[in-house]
C-alpha cells in the first residue's frame, strides 16, 4: 500500500488478495485507531503474484527489509550478521567477514554479536598459532616476523611448520569451532603425552597451555538438557508500543548464547502476530548472506548460528550440503496462524523437518518462561535508555530550530565537507542525522570531478548539485527510479543543510540552491575557528551556548562529516601513492604489470634492460617491449626537462 509522495505504508500477502484488500476500506469494517491511520493516508494498491504461500513469505520479509514501512512489525536490528571464515588456502587463516562466498572456505556463523565474533576470533588465534597474514608462502622468505617470537604463529613462511603439521592444527581449530572440546580434548591430551615421552618439553608445553584455554571456554557453557538438543527459545514483552524479543541459543544440550531484539510498530499486533513476524524477519536476516533460496537447492550453504559452538560450512556435493542456520526445534509462546508456511519454508532451508511449538508444561515452559523475564528486564532497560536519550535529542533539536528560527525541530539534517591536498585526490561527504541520530547506511561519499586545483567552493557546489538534483524529479520519475536504492534515499528532502565552513562556502550553497530552485530548503554554515552559525542574508554568526544540546549536535554533525570525508581521501590517496609508471601503458594490464616487476624488481630496472630481456617476459612480444621501454623512457625525459 503506497502513500500520496510513492513511499510504501504497509507490506502484506494473502492467499486472496482481493478479499483481504477489501477488508481495509468496507465501511461496515471496525478498524484498530492505528489500522484506520494508515487507510486514510493509502492512494494506491500495488500487488505482486507469486506461484504459494512461501515464496509470498519470502518476499514479504525482504521487502519490509527494504522498505521499513512504518505500518509494518519491523525488525530494528536488521543487518548483514558477521562470520567466522576459514579460507580455502594453503595454510589456511581464520577471519571474520560479512559475506558468504561459494569458494571452498569454511563459514560459521551467522553470529548475532559482531564484538562477541571478534573476541572469538582473538581466542582462536590466542590458543591456535596460526598465521595472520596475507604473504604467499613460496619458500622466498628469509626469516620470521614478529608473530613467530611471541609464540602465536609457528613460522611456515619459512618452512618451520610443514602443511601436514599446519593442517592438524586447523582440525583442531574447526572441532573447537563445532563444539567438540571432548574430543579436542582427547587429541591434545595424546599428543601432549607423545611430546613428552619424546623429550620435546617445549611443545608438550604449548599444547597444554592449548587445553587450559580450551577448557576455560568449556566450563563456561551452561547444561540445558541432557540429551544433546539443538533449539532456539523465543519469548516475548512489550510496553509503550514497543516489543522486546529474547532468544536464547541451545546447541548440543547447552545454551551458549542469547540475544535480545526491538521491534517497532507493534501497538495492535496480537501475540501470534508478533510471533509470526519476528520468525520471517529474524530468520530472513540469517540467511541473507547464504546463496539464494531458489539456487540453494543445487548448492546450499551449511551455516551455523551458534556463538560459542557453531558448525562449519563445508564443500559438499551439490544437493548434499544443507544448512543448519535453523534449529531443528523453535519453541515460542504463541504459536503464529501461518505456523505450518512457517514451518516448511524453515524445513526446507534447512533440510530437513523444524517444528514450532508452544510448551505447555515441563522444563521447555520453565526455560521459556526464564527467556520471557529477560525479555521484561531487557524491555525495561531500553525503554528507560530511550527516554532519556530522546529528551536529550529533543532538547537539542528544539534549541537548534531556535536559534535558525526553524518551523520545527528539523527531522533529517545533512551536513558536508570536502577533503583534500592542494587540490589533488579531492572528495566530499555527506553525513545524515535523522531525529538527532546519526543514520550511518544514508551516508554517502563523493569523488569530485572538479580538476583545476584547489577550490573548496567549487568542489562544494559540485557536491551539492550532484546530490540535490534528485529532489527536482517529478513523482512519476521519482517512483521509476525508486527501484535504485541510491536514489531513493537521495529523493528524500533535508530539514537543514549544514555545511563545515564559514561565509564562503555558504555562499556557495546558496548559489547552488537558487540555480535549482530549492530556495526554500534551510541552510547554514559552522565556522571552525569559535564554533559560529552562519546563515543566508545575515552577516553577524548565531552563537550557540557554550555546552549547550544544539552546540554539541552541530558539533557532532561537522566531526563526523571530517571524519567521514578524510578517512575517504587518505583511501583515494593511498591508492594513488601505490600506482606506478607501469598503469598508464596501454597493453600493460594487472597480470603483464605483475610479471614485469617479479621479473625486474622496479621500473628503474625495467627502464635499464634491453629490449630483448622485456621481450622474453611471459605475455610480452617484441612490439609491446618496445612501446614499454619509449614510454618509459619519455617519461623519465619529461621528468628531467
Amino acid at each position: 500500500m503506497l502513500g500520496r509522495d510513492g513511499g510504501v505504508l504497509y507490506i502484506g500477502k494473502a492467499i486472496s488478495l482481493r478479499n483481504r484488500v477489501r477488508s481495509y476500506f468496507q465501511e461496515s469494517s471496525a478498524h484498530h485507531p492505528r489500522t484506520q491511520a494508515m487507510v486514510e493516508r493509502v492512494v494506491d494498491v500495488r500487488t505482486i503474484v507469486v506461484t504459494n504461500e512461501v515464496e509470498a513469505l519470502i518476499l514479504e520479509a525482504n521487502l519490509i527489509k527494504r522498505y521499513q514501512p512504518p505500518f509494518n512489525v519491523r525488525l530494528r536490528d536488521d543487518k548483514r550478521y558477521p562470520y567466522l571464515k576459514i579460507t580455502n588456502e594453503p595454510f589456511p587463516r581464520v577471519v571474520f567477514t560479512r559475506f558468504v562466498r561459494d569458494d571452498g572456505s569454511r563459514y560459521f556463523g551467522p553470529y548475532t554479536n559482531a564484538q562477541g565474533l571478534r573476541q572469538l576470533v582473538d581466542l582462536v588465534r590466542l590458543v591456535f598459532p596460526l598465521r595472520t597474514c596475507r604473504e604467499p608462502i613460496d619458500g622466498k622468505r628469509k626469516r620470521p616476523c614478529l608473530q613467530y617470537h611471541i609464540k602465536r604463529c609457528l613460522a611456515p613462511c619459512v618452512g618451520y611448520q610443514s602443511e601436514e603439521d599446519y593442517n592438524r592444527t586447523i582440525d583442531e581449530v574447526v572441532l573447537f569451532l563445532e563444539g567438540k572440546q571432548e574430543s579436542l580434548l582427547t587429541r591434545l591430551q595424546h599428543e601432549m603425552t607423545e611430546a613428552a615421552e619424546a623429550y620435546n618439553f617445549e611443545a608438550a608445553a604449548r599444547l597444554r597451555d592449548r587445553i587450559v584455554q580450551v577448557r576455560r571456554v568449556t566450563e563456561g557453557q551452561k547444561v540445558v538438557w541432557k540429551s544433546r538438543l539443538d533449539m532456539d527459545l523465543i519469548a516475548s514483552a512489550r510496553a509503550q508500543g514497543q516489543a522486546c524479543m529474547q532468544v536464547f541459543f541451545v546447541r548440543g544440550g547447552k545454551l551458549i548464547g542469547q540475544e535480545q531484539f526491538i521491534l517497532d510498530g507493534v501497538h495492535d499486533q496480537a501475540g501470534d502476530e508478533l510471533v509470526s513476524e519476528f520468525l520471517k524477519q529474524f530468520y530472513t536476516a540469517r540467511s541473507a548472506s547464504a546463496p539464494d533460496p531458489q539456487v540453494a537447492s543445487a548448492l546450499r550453504a551449511r551455516i551455523a548460528r551458534d556463538n560459542q559452538a557453531p558448525v562449519p560450512l563445508k564443500q559438499r556435493a551439490p544437493g548434499d550440503v544443507v544448512s543448519y542456520a535453523i534449529p531443528k526445534e523453535v519453541l515460542v509462546d504463541a504459536l503464529p496462524e501461518d505456523r505450518d508456511v512457517i514451518e516448511r519454508w524453515l524445513s526446507d532451508l534447512k533440510g530437513q523437518r523444524v517444528r514450532i511449538l508452544a510448551p505447555q508444561r515441563g522444563a521447555r515452559l520453565e526455560y521459556l518462561r526464564l527467556v520471557r523475564k529477560n525479555a521484561e528486564q531487557n524491555l525495561k532497560a531500553f525503554l528507560a535508555h530511550q527516554e532519556v536519550q530522546e529528551t536529550a535529542q529533543a532538547r537539542a533539536l528544539t534549541e537548534l530550530a531556535d536559534a535558525l528560527e526553524l518551523p520545527g525541530p528539523p527531522h533529517r539534517i545533512e551536513c558536508y565537507d570536502i577533503s583534500n591536498v592542494q587540490g589533488t585526490n579531492p572528495v566530499a561527504s555527506m553525513v545524515v542525522f535523522v531525529e538527532g541520530r546519526a543514520k550511518k547506511s544514508e551516508y554517502r561519499k563523493f569523488k569530485i570531478q572538479y580538476d583545476r586545483g584547489p577550490n573548496d567552493f567549487a568542489m562544494m557546489q559540485e557536491t551539492l548539485r550532484r546530490r540535490l538534483r534528485y529532489l527536482r524529479r517529478t513523482g512519476t520519475e521519482r517512483a521509476i527510479e525508486g527501484e535504485l536504492a541510491k536514489r531513493e534515499k537521495f529523493a528524500k528532502r533535508p530539514d537543514l543543510l549544514l555545511i563545515d565552513g564559514g561565509k564562503g562556502q555558504l555562499n556557495a550553497v546558496v548559489e547552488v540552491l537558487e540555480e535549482l530552485d530549492l530556495t526554500g530548503i534551510p541552510v547554514a554554515g559552522l565556522a571552525k575557528e569559535n564554533e559560529w552559525l552562519y546563515v543566508p542574508g545575515q552577516s553577524e554568526p548565531i552563537v550557540l551556548t557554550p555546552n549547550s544540546p544544539g552546540l554539541h549536535l552541530v558539533m557532532r554533525l561537522r566531526d563526523e562529516a571530517h571524519r567521514f570525508a578524510v578517512t575517504y581521501h587518505r583511501e583515494r590517496r593511498a591508492k594513488a601513492m601505490k600506482r606506478s609508471a607501469l598503469d598508464a601503458l596501454g597493453g600493460v594490464g594487472p597480470v603483464r604489470k605483475k610479471r614485469l616487476l617479479e621479473a625486474f624488481g622496479s621500473v628503474a630496472a625495467i627502464k635499464r634492460a634491453d629490449l630483448d630481456e622485456i621481450a622474453s617476459i611471459k605475455g610480452m612480444t617484441p612490439a609491446l617491449a618496445a612501446r614499454v621501454k619509449a614510454a618509459l623512457n619519455g617519461e623519465a625525459t619529461h621528468a628531467q626537462g
